[in-house]
């Protein structure tokens, strides 16, 4: 009886520890992001400021909305994934009156604080054709 009693222990401890764990999108998980951010976005010597407007769906999937309103006002799309601390992301954005340019791209890899409170990274930029080196730092 005792074989069996500690057995039964032993394996409910096991399926309430692999309760417990929390992944990307779930209550509680430390990284999610959720809500709006302000910040800047710092562009070959020029720093840009902006919101981000994103939440974390359930199994790591993040969407959410960008926009550089100083010195110019630029709209678009985030998409991306959360996997631990890091957020890959792909932004989309549209007209961007600094260039003329019909729209472009901002892709790269950002680390999250914990509790979400800061996001920030490298990401790489194409407009017009050309690449370029950026800095993206959000906090809430």
């Amino acid at each position: 009886m005792r074989i069996r009693t500690t057995g039964l222990l032993v394996l409910a401890g096991l399926v309430a520890g692999c309760a417990a764990s929390l992944g990307p999108g779930d209550a509680g998980y430390p990284y999610n992001v959720d809500g709006d951010y302000s910040g800047s976005l710092m562009v070959a010597g020029l720093t840009m400021t902006g919101t981000i407007g994103i939440s974390t769906q359930p199994g790591g999937m993040v969407t959410g909305t960008v926009s550089v309103n100083r010195p110019i006002q630029i709209n678009g799309t985030l998409n991306g994934t959360l996997a631990g601390d890091q957020l890959t992301v792909g932004i989309t954005y549209g007209n961007n009156p600094a260039t003329g340019c019909a729209g472009g791209t901002m892709d790269g890899a950002l680390t999250i604080s914990e509790h979400g409170a800061n996001i920030s990274g490298p990401v790489k930029i194409a407009d017009c054709g050309e690449m370029l080196d950026a800095t993206i730092n959000f906090s809430r």
